[in-house]
């Protein structure tokens, strides 16, 4: 399931509300950062893509590029190598 989420707690103190929080570990709060920021990034490109197209589209280049070389490189690598 993908999407946000919010989380609501019932607390009767804010140390008592600390203390619920401090229980999700920082692997799993990681994680699920990292897959809240993989579900919103089709939205967010939707949106920068609709607000300044020329940039974006300028900016999904130049990934490309570095993305591209930086396989280029691999394989020259893995080649020298073998």
């Amino acid at each position: 399931m993908q999407g946000q989420y919010q989380i609501l707690f019932l607390a009767e103190s804010e140390q008592h509300l600390l203390t619920q929080i401090q229980q999700v570990t920082v692997t799993e709060y990681k994680t699920q950062r990292r897959r809240l920021a993989l579900a919103e990034a089709p939205r967010q490109q939707k949106h920068r893509l609709h607000h300044d197209p020329i940039s974006t589209i300028q900016a999904l280049v130049n990934e490309h590029m570095e993305l591209r070389t930086m396989i280029e490189s691999q394989a020259l690598s893995y080649q020298l190598d073998s």
